[in-house]
């Protein structure tokens, strides 16, 4: 209650009559229609969504957004601002009704198969990238294209206010800040980047033109956010190496002329409050039934993640595989829950990636198993429910992944474990630099070092389990969503009182030339 009342109390004295604008490529809803024709929104999906809720519900905030679905694209041609709730607004949302065509290059041909894999580490160097004629029309009628949309769209519902604050949302907007602050000089613009931020000798991969338009198009902004230090510095490390700029590392800064652009780490959290009500709901106690039946029998190893890439599921299959070969003694008394959402399914590299999963599931079940045991159950649907209840009961939680921005499973686990369950952890991913006292870490590379962790975590003495359970309760109730957002608006705040009117480089003109 009082973190609400600060949070109310701080945005206010932030706006003082400014319009807030939200930007993202995924919006906070997404509208359909019923049986009868009648059209109705249902709030949108994905961690972005829940932790700027609490913006949306607390301010008349404005939110824009792509429309994705094909109700949605209607809803875009309206052209109108859209109150939500119906009956007393809360917030606002203008959906931007971008081509498919366009679309598919800016978000599957650049986002997806360039900027995820570049952040994440994921290219395979002897094969990919390769930046041909395709690519780079992807590039600039695609990527270039939805920015500039995105950005005169914001330009165009706050003509009325000369000095926004605008809120742009990672990796597939990395340019609208660029744009906007030739249509808007003296709009304040922060842009939050989710995924890890690469070390300048991966970010080359990028061709010169194209890494230099995104590193002056978000030196642009006021603020740049990340959700670790590491991340921060790799950024300041990239504008430095490839733009000349002055930094100060121990102060945060990027010197961009007679400008300074802050670059700060907020890591990012989870509502607490919101994610205890979902677990104590019916849907997920019909789920928990299931659970304490399996607790009964065997320790519980589970994982919650997306059928993703970067989330480096085979690795630690290969690591559950290692451990029951090399302790026999576990067979039939522990049992390992995959629980992975699909996604992208469109890419081929993804499709891929699946069938791998499944078949060294099959492997190990057919190597290791019987008709009274079968050591990993595996599931891959969207069943939020179920991935609740398995966070509430595990004695093991497992999330390796290669890099990774945050990694919230791990908080909500940390939040809703009622089993003094042990989490191993990832050391790529940005959860691990607040939660290191209290996870066992992993090299995610390493599956020899996974399997000794995992038994570990199986064999911790109970004292051992419950004194790491109890701190990462404690760093996460903590550190809430309403906390990462308290320190964003602060700083915004900081910045608001002591910033001068933008005069762009030179170099940077060409943005939006």
């Amino acid at each position: 209650m009082k973190k609400n009342t600060l949070l109310k109390k701080t945005i206010e004295q932030v706006l003082r009559g400014r319009k807030l604008v939200l930007v993202s490529n995924r919006g906070p809803v997404q509208f359909d229609v019923d049986a009868a024709g009648r059209r109705r929104w249902r709030r949108g999906a994905g961690g972005l969504i829940t932790a700027l809720h609490s913006v949306l519900t607390t301010t008349k905030a404005l939110w824009v957004a792509a429309a994705m679905s094909d109700e949605d694209r209607l809803v875009a041609r309206e052209d109108a601002l859209i109150g939500l709730p119906e009956d007393d607004p809360l917030y606002w949302i203008y959906l931007v009704d971008i081509p498919p065509a366009t679309y598919d290059l800016y978000y599957n041909q650049i986002s997806n198969k360039v900027l995820w894999f570049l952040h994440h580490y994921l290219f395979d160097a002897l094969r990919q990238p390769s930046f041909d004629k395709e690519v780079k029309r992807a590039w600039s009628e695609g990527y270039v294209d939805v920015n500039r949309r995105f950005a005169e769209k914001v330009a165009a519902i706050t003509q009325d206010d000369p000095r926004p604050i605008v809120l742009i949302q990672d990796y597939h907007l990395y340019l609208v800040a660029g744009w906007l602050r030739q249509l808007k000089p003296d709009a304040l613009l922060f842009h939050f980047v989710h995924v890890p931020w690469c070390s300048p000798d991966y970010f080359k991969f990028l061709p010169s033109e194209i890494r230099q338009k995104i590193l002056e198009s978000l030196l642009a902004n006021d603020i740049v956010g990340l959700h670790s230090w590491r991340y921060a510095r790799n950024f300041m490390h990239c504008c430095q190496d490839f733009l000349g700029c002055r930094i100060d590392l121990r102060h945060h800064k990027v010197f961009v002329g007679d400008r300074v652009v802050y670059v700060k780490a907020y890591p990012i959290s989870i509502s607490v409050e919101e994610l205890t009500a979902i677990a104590d709901s019916p849907e997920v106690a019909e789920e928990k039934i299931k659970f304490m039946k399996l607790k009964a029998k065997y320790q519980l190893i589970v994982r919650i993640d997306r059928a993703e890439l970067s989330k480096n599921l085979i690795r630690g299959f290969e690591a559950y595989a290692l451990l029951l070969k090399d302790h026999p003694e576990l067979r039939g008394k522990i049992k390992f829950l995959a629980y992975a959402y699909p996604t992208r399914e469109s890419l081929s590299e993804y499709r891929t990636y699946r069938a791998a999963i499944e078949a060294i599931v099959e492997r190990i079940n057919t190597e290791f198993g019987d008709d009274s045991w079968q050591p990993v159950e595996l599931g891959i649907e969207d069943n939020y429910h179920r991935s609740v209840a398995a966070m509430s009961t595990f004695d093991v939680l497992l999330t390796n992944p290669v890099f990774d921005g945050m990694n919230l499973v791990a908080k909500e686990a940390s939040v809703l474990n009622m089993s003094d369950g042990v989490i191993v952890l990832s050391e790529n991913a940005g959860a691990y630099e607040e939660l290191r006292d209290g996870v066992l870490g992993v090299n995610p590379f390493d599956i020899e070092d996974t399997k000794n962790k995992l038994y570990q975590a199986l064999t911790m003495t109970p004292l051992e389990r419950g004194l790491r359970a109890n701190r990462l309760r404690e760093i996460v109730e903590r550190n809430d969503v309403l906390k990462w957002l308290l320190h964003q608006l602060k700083d915004i705040e900081k910045v608001s009182k002591s910033s001068a009117i933008y005069q762009p480089r030179e170099e940077t003109r060409d943005l939006v030339n």
